[in-house]
């Protein structure tokens, strides 16, 4: 039973102290070395032989690959938890697939666990890093004996594709248990670079062909093979310094954690942090720039702002939104945001956003549309949006999600506070938090803990969203002075009926041929005379 990633990450801090603080060193030399992060905190597991397991040129259980991998994730605040216990010197593909099948018990080697042992198969259910290491004891044997007996080509085929049809075992038994864990298999070295030229080239043709294979069987479960060959065999000397056993140095092995497995592991989308920073458009010169908060094992003081790759802003860490003014017209920037710690560390990742000034109020498909004077005002006054081609698409409809932003938007509403909402965690950071806006000044309720946000809205549900913060704005509900002349909203609760009647008396709406369509979506071209009739309802 493992403890709660958030704690776990708390807890898990003192280990990244213990990795790159020299043994010996008192505690008040030690101080802390993670960064802030955007991301949720993953749990790394180490699954294979002795170089998962971190045995060295003499011998030695050390520092290797997996390791130095969990030390840096550490430290850039991408992991909460790891664990190489079920990594074993002398294990062989059929070991590792049978410690899997059979469900064993081991110590955990690592950090971020409750308990000193903890079974394989739960480890690899709450793992969404999981890197495999396995197949060169299955050779070994073999390869040794060539030495003297020249290499048995047959028994390495036959062995070989057992070792392949094990790797592919062990990968559906993963995915069984865990099917979005993001897997990691390593690829062959040359392990015998000092053995004589004949046997070299034979081997060599052979790892070409296994490393082919273990990625075309790796890909096909959906994991990533992980090539390090070429890394290994730059500096032999370095990396492999001991002719008579094939693990690497520590120097070896960082090497591998450093080009091989991270660049691999950091390109995940786990990583992506796009949809935590937006940019609004105020005017031709001006944009608010928003990002979620960031989280820290520690605490996050402060937000570094980048503007164009020069430091602009420093930002305190309770406010997690800038306004950039006074830029040039028709203009591209990049706006880049670090989280900065007590003991100052900034973030690894920069949630950045690119935009250009100048936007331009002249839309190509309103020309000759009847809501072109509303949705120019609209537009310039920040409430909507045209589309990246120019275009505005006033017959579009218009989805829940962004009905509640244009609401907020044009009252300037802002929280804090996040929206109950399961549904909208897709969708990116200013969005979330107009929602969150719009459900924190009741503008909206939701059903059962959903916002359905990306469903048209209705013309009745807007006109229910417009009455409420009309409520909000006055301090009082509105008063109706009669009933609307629709005959289709009969069947509506009162509050739909109240709101639809207080938007016809206020000339906001006028229906069509006695009725007023409640259920069909309301489009762009609407919601903007809509909101631009309502602003004006509010500065009366």
């Amino acid at each position: 039973m493992q403890l709660s990633k958030k704690f776990r990450f708390l807890a898990a801090s003192v280990l990244a102290c213990q990795l790159v603080v020299p043994i010996g060193a008192n505690a008040e030399e030690q101080r802390d070395y993670i960064a802030p992060s955007w991301i949720a905190q993953a749990d790394y597991v180490a699954l294979g032989d002795s170089l998962a397991h971190g045995m060295n040129e003499v011998g030695i259980i050390g520092l290797g690959y997996t390791d130095f991998v969990a030390q840096t994730l550490q430290q850039d605040g991408f992991i909460t938890s790891y664990n190489k216990g079920f990594a074993y010197s002398g294990y062989t593909t059929k070991d590792v697939l049978n410690d899997i099948q059979n469900n064993v018990e081991k110590s955990v080697v690592g950090f971020g666990y409750q308990s000193e042992k903890v079974k394989v198969r739960t480890s690899i259910k709450e793992a969404e890093i999981i890197t495999l290491t396995v197949g060169a004891n299955d050779l070994i044997p073999i390869l040794k004996e060539s030495q003297t007996t020249g290499i048995n080509t047959a028994m390495m085929l036959k062995t070989s594709q057992g070792a392949i049809k094990n790797i592919a075992a062990i990968l559906e038994e993963i995915k069984k248990l865990n099917q979005s864990a993001q897997i990691y298999v390593m690829g062959y070295y040359n392990s015998f670079p000092y053995y004589g030229e004949d046997v070299q080239q034979k081997f060599k043709m052979l790892l070409k062909v296994m490393n082919a294979t273990i990625q075309t069987t790796a890909e096909k479960a959906g994991a990533v093979f992980v090539p390090t060959y070429d890394i290994v065999e730059k500096d032999v000397p370095s990396y492999l310094p001991n002719p008579e056993n094939i693990h690497l140095s520590e120097a070896g092995y960082l090497a591998v954690a450093n080009e091989a497995f991270l660049p691999a592991i950091k390109a995940s989308t786990l990583w992506d942090v796009s949809k935590t920073i937006e940019a609004n458009m105020k005017d031709s010169t001006t944009v608010k720039i928003n990002w979620l908060e960031a989280t820290d094992n520690v605490g996050v003081t402060s937000y570094n702002v980048y503007v164009n790759g020069k430091l602009s802003f420093t930002q305190d860490a309770k406010t997690n939104a800038v306004t950039l003014d006074n830029l040039i017209a028709n203009t591209a920037y990049t706006v880049a945001v670090k989280a900065v710690d007590a003991a100052g560390n900034e973030s690894v990742q920069s949630p950045t956003v690119t935009f250009n000034t100048g936007r331009t109020l002249s839309f190509t498909d309103i020309e000759k549309h009847w809501a072109k004077e509303f949705i120019l005002k609209a537009a310039e006054a920040g409430i909507m949006n045209g589309y990246p081609d120019g275009t505005f698409k006033p017959e579009q409809s218009v989805t829940r999600a962004q009905a509640a932003s244009m609401l907020v938007r044009s009252l300037g509403l802002t929280t804090k506070e996040k929206a109950p909402f399961t549904d909208i965690v897709s969708y990116d950071v200013g969005t979330q938090s107009e929602i969150a806006a719009a459900y924190a000044y009741g503008l909206i309720k939701g059903t059962n803990g959903t916002f359905n946000p990306g469903l048209p809205v209705t013309r009745a549900q807007l006109a229910v969203m417009i009455n409420r913060a009309y409520d909000y704005q006055q301090k009082q509900p509105y008063a109706v002075k009669g009933k609307a002349p629709f005959s289709d909203i009969a069947s509506y609760d009162e509050e739909t009926k109240h709101a639809i009647t207080m938007l016809y008396e206020q000339g906001i709406i006028i229906g069509s041929e006695g009725g007023f369509s409640p259920e069909a979506p309301t489009k762009r071209g609407h919601a903007a005379k809509i909101f631009i009739k309502f602003n004006s309802l509010l500065k009366k």
